[in-house]
């Protein structure tokens, strides 16, 4: 997936932005929706947003 793909829609968020909570210590689902917004208006992107923080924390342990 590109980075630059918007993944929340009401709020605008991209993939990129969701690495970078994860990058920037945010290591479960309301701690990116906290730093983002992401999945907090209309809720329809919620299961790819916690896919992504999953994976993005799963590539940090490997690192």
């Amino acid at each position: 997936m590109e980075l630059d793909t918007i993944i929340c829609n009401c709020r605008g968020v991209t993939a990129g932005m969701i690495k970078e909570a994860v990058e920037d210590g945010a290591k479960t689902l309301e701690e990116v929706q906290e730093k983002t917004g992401a999945g907090t208006v209309c809720g329809g992107c919620l299961s790819e947003v916690e896919r992504l923080v999953e994976e993005f924390v799963a590539e940090g342990t490997n690192n």
